[in-house]
């Protein structure tokens, strides 16, 4: 049998870090998990932030490049001053508005924090050059518009940080970098994942690191003659310049956990969470059951005539499939319940769990809600970090009773928990036509209190 990924020895390894502003912080926990897998690299190529982690890793102190990334704020790299507490969505597209301004003032905020913290977290060139690794980061001329790659051999001593700097320099929101009268900006432009760089190298394995930046990343068709995994996130990683501590040590602990899935998934279960897989098997058994006893009728009575007809239940997956972002079969079915239902109610992704402890943790939040008035606020639903825009959006609408799927879940919950709604009922029908995901996770929902009862 071929060793796995992780275990192979006597291989050339590549590591390719992406650019993506504080998002980078993902790459912190990748790194820590490689770590502790023994995955040590022989090549390091980054961009801008990716860069930047790029050189922290060669020279090699996880954690104290973990404990910097943890006291970041956005000051520290752009002096732009963010709210301690972003509130809403007024609230973050106040603090927008005030960075917008500041960058059409200044043309572009200066490199200067940025440089100060290069300066002070990778404090000795001659260690990354006396390291057995090759190092390559990527730029874009300015004046070309061309994407520039340096390998630490093509720089000047003394210049690295320099060219750090440069990859680094996102502009129009950041000052461009000059370097020999020549103006540079940020490699994400041309080359947000330098994969071709490390390819150049010829490894044998090759660990790409996305974090979902902005800027344009080109396949290289090379990478299919190379062992390769690539490592990412479903779940978003927050805006590129809002450096935020809570949303900072969130995104290290989905690095750490992305790559022991990827390593380990005999230990490490989940697409969007993380879960034990020793914890399954049980779980599996009574899911199966109760969906057994759901299609013959012994649950949920007043459903049975829609629910038992294949149509019904192909619409039922197929919306379920949409938003799990998988195809959803016989296997997945349970996985796919349990890991919705627990984004619908915001259960925290950052921790591997035992299944029937997720499970308490939805249950808890669905219990607030049933208890709730209708428009009383819920502690346990409020972010604990900076939302990006995006995420925003998206609690907006959570907001709206007849839009939330998570208000619908609860208020379809109540339904059929009280036997309120029936197949021949017409709010069922439109249900179905419009709304056939909460209905998927209120039918999960009463399954999980009614295995608590049993």
């Amino acid at each position: 049998m071929e060793p796995a990924f992780f275990e192979k020895e006597s291989v050339r390894r590549a590591i390719v870090f992406g650019g993506g502003g504080a998002r980078g912080a993902f790459e912190i926990g990748v790194w820590k998990a490689l770590d502790e897998l023994g995955y040590h690299a022989d090549i390091v190529t980054g961009t801008s932030v990716g860069a930047l982690n790029g050189a922290l890793y060669i020279l090699g102190d996880q954690e104290s490049a973990e404990k910097m990334w943890k006291e970041i704020e956005t000051n520290d790299i752009l002096g732009f001053e963010s709210p301690a507490e972003v509130a809403g969505f007024g609230d973050y597209g106040k603090t927008v508005s005030e960075f917008i301004m500041k960058v059409i003032k200044e043309k572009g905020l200066s490199t200067k924090p940025l440089k100060e913290m290069v300066i002070k977290y990778i404090d000795d060139e001659q260690e990354i050059r006396n390291k057995s690794i090759i190092f390559g980061l990527s730029t874009v001329n300015f004046k070309t518009m061309k994407v520039e790659n340096f390998y630490l051999e093509d720089i000047e001593k003394g210049k690295l940080r320099d060219y750090l700097l440069a990859s680094s320099a996102l502009y129009p929101a950041m000052e461009k970098y000059y370097i020999n009268g020549i103006p540079y900006i940020d490699g994400g432009y041309g080359n947000n994942i330098p994969i071709d760089m490390a390819l150049d190298k010829q490894p044998d394995q090759l660990v790409v690191v996305d974090v979902h930046g902005p800027h344009l990343f080109k396949r290289d068709p090379r990478i299919d003659n190379c062992e390769y995994i690539w490592i990412r996130t479903n779940w978003p990683l927050g805006d590129t310049l809002l450096f935020d501590k809570q949303r900072t040590e969130l995104n290290i602990r989905l690095g750490y956990l992305e790559t022991m899935k990827q390593a380990h998934a005999n230990d490490y279960m989940g697409y969007w969470y993380t879960f034990d897989p020793e914890s399954q098997d049980t779980e599996k058994e009574a899911f199966y059951v109760a969906l057994h006893q759901l299609l013959i009728g012994q649950r949920s009575s007043h459903l049975l005539s829609q629910i038992d007809k294949e149509n019904y239940q192909k619409t039922l997956l197929k919306e379920l499939s949409r938003k799990w972002g998988k195809v959803v079969d016989e296997n997945t079915l349970m996985l796919a319940l349990l890991e919705m239902t627990g984004r619908t109610f915001k259960v925290s992704p950052d921790k591997r769990y035992v299944i029937s402890d997720f499970q308490d943790r939805i249950m808890e939040r669905v219990r607030k809600l049933l208890e709730a008035e209708e428009k009383q606020p819920i502690e346990v639903f409020e972010p604990s970090y900076i939302l990006s825009g995006k995420e925003w959006s998206k609690e907006f609408f959570e907001q709206l009773p007849l839009v939330s799927n998570r208000r619908m879940t609860v208020q379809i919950l109540r339904w059929i928990s009280d036997d309120l709604i029936s197949s021949d009922h017409p709010l069922f029908n439109i249900i179905m036509r419009v709304k056939p995901y909460p209905l998927i996770l209120a039918l999960y929902c009463k399954f999980l209190f009614s295995k608590e009862n049993e």
